[in-house]
């Protein structure tokens, strides 16, 4: 089916099930008369989104529940790949987790079980028009439900926030979806730091590529969940040459299963070797990026990691709304070209030219490193 085809064909059923959802909230309309006492509320169920950047931008949204809410206990329903970052997060207290694997069913069976801790709040911070998360809150029985009100998807909640349609960086967001119901914090930093166990797995892994503290060592993060947002490999290979070269650092090429193609292809174009960090576990990713010095990448889920880690990016940003996904905090270098077709939000190229990337070019990404690795020589100096 063409994708134009596929775009109408998601857009009508959207819109389907929106309308089939406005007819069945007439007979929930008693859920949003109710309001929530927060002197009551001891337990609160969270669920997330599935992807690594959602869970790092969600931050401030689990500080502002556990601030305004000291004495509860917070449990977060959530996938497993991302368990790894939830355990680095101080503010949640359980986790839940579900395997990729499961089926629809399977979760809801899932989720439903929850039912016998008797939450007093379930907060759903999908962003997105998924309905799943909506369904697992509701089945979990807790007194109290918020989420958004994503194409009809309300209708299980308490309170079914509105989105709003101004552009405003993913934190802020989330953070609405709790700020409905007098959850906020002052407090909007992304901060998070690796465990000591899997630095120092890390670091041993490093060292047998001889690898030593003093070294600088720069991540490339190749991938992207959609081919508008990915850099050309080849620039990628013809950087990672030419930084080896002009500064005799190390590069590490990182990335996931999904990345596995790409990493050999710009380790086959690479002039130098680089040391290969595949399929390892998140725990093991939190550690490697926080012990690089730079990272390379696209605007993608490693991207957020480091500026929680506090490690220095030169990203690439194809046709992503740069408000709502520019990287937070200092050291932090976006390589954006304004076009006219920009920001179209689109996984792939209507164009297809694809030049919101293929303008980007080397000469660019090293002028950017040179600046950050010439403060990063200072400080060491």
């Amino acid at each position: 089916m063409p994708l134009k085809a596929k775009r109408f064909m998601k857009r009508t059923l959207l819109l389907l099930r929106k309308l089939f959802f406005q007819f069945i909230s007439i007979f929930t309309f008693f859920l949003r008369t109710k309001t929530l006492d927060k002197s009551k509320v001891e337990n609160v169920l969270i669920f997330t989104q599935k992807r690594i950047g959602d869970t790092i931008v969600s931050i401030p949204s689990f500080r502002a529940i556990k601030e305004n809410l000291p004495k509860s206990q917070i449990t977060v329903f959530a996938i497993s790949y991302i368990k790894d970052i939830l355990d680095r997060i101080p503010d949640i207290d359980n986790i839940v987790t579900y395997d990729m694997g499961f089926s629809f069913f399977q979760k809801a069976k899932f989720a439903k079980k929850l039912s016998t801790n008797r939450f007093d709040l379930a907060i759903d911070l999908t962003c997105d028009y998924t309905f799943e998360a909506a369904l697992w809150a509701f089945l979990s029985k807790a007194k109290y439900r918020v989420g958004y009100n994503t194409y009809g998807r309300g209708f299980l909640f308490h309170k079914a926030v509105k989105q709003k349609k101004e552009p405003i960086h993913i934190t802020e967001k989330i953070l609405n979806i709790t700020r409905s119901i007098n959850l906020d914090t002052d407090n909007k930093s992304l901060k998070l730091s690796a465990s000591n166990e899997a630095l120092e797995a890390v670091r041993q892994d490093l060292q047998k590529n001889e690898i030593g503290s003093k070294d600088i060592l720069i991540g490339i993060h190749p991938g992207g969940h959609y081919p508008t947002q990915r850099w050309l490999t080849d620039r990628f290979a013809d950087l990672a040459d030419q930084l080896i070269e002009r500064h005799q650092i190390r590069i590490v090429l990182l990335g996931g299963p999904k990345e596995l193609e790409l990493i050999d292809l710009i380790k086959k174009t690479m002039q130098n070797t680089p040391i290969i960090f595949l399929n390892q576990p998140v725990r093991n990713l939190l550690a490697l990026i926080q012990s690089c010095s730079l990272l390379i990448c696209n605007n993608s889920g490693p991207l957020h990691l480091a500026t929680a880690l506090g490690t220095p990016t030169v990203s690439f940003m194809g046709p992503t709304i740069p408000t709502r996904w520019w990287p937070q905090g200092q050291d932090h270098v976006v390589i954006r070209k304004d076009l006219s077709c920009m920001p179209c939000n689109e996984g792939f190229c209507k164009l297809k030219t694809h030049d919101c990337m293929k303008l980007i070019t080397v000469e660019e990404a090293l002028e950017a490193t040179d600046k950050i690795l010439s403060k990063i020589k200072k400080i060491r100096s």
